[in-house]
């Protein structure tokens, strides 16, 4: 897989990891990385909701208002029927 990335880069890149696709191969790759295993995917988003709640001030002078904020905060709500993160039908 490092040969899709252009030669220049290649020395900044410590690891690659091959998740499934599956609408949460991003939390997937995360998860793998931080050694959790990719399908410990639904803790990456707590810790991500955990982490906008902690700076939820900060968070919403960023974002300029609380309606993205709300908006990326209903997105890592992980959909317990479906197990996926509303964040993965966003785009």
């Amino acid at each position: 897989m490092l040969d899709q990335f252009q030669p220049f880069i290649h020395d900044f890149i410590d690891n690659i990891v091959d998740v499934k696709v599956d609408g949460n191969c991003g939390y997937c790759a995360i998860a793998a990385l931080l050694g959790m295993g990719e399908d410990s995917w639904s803790l990456v988003c707590n810790h991500l909701l955990k982490e906008l709640g902690k700076w939820s001030n900060d968070y919403i002078k960023l974002f300029s208002g609380t309606d993205r904020f709300k908006e990326l905060r209903r997105f890592l709500l992980v959909n317990g029927l479906s197990m996926e993160c509303d964040l993965c039908f966003a785009f």
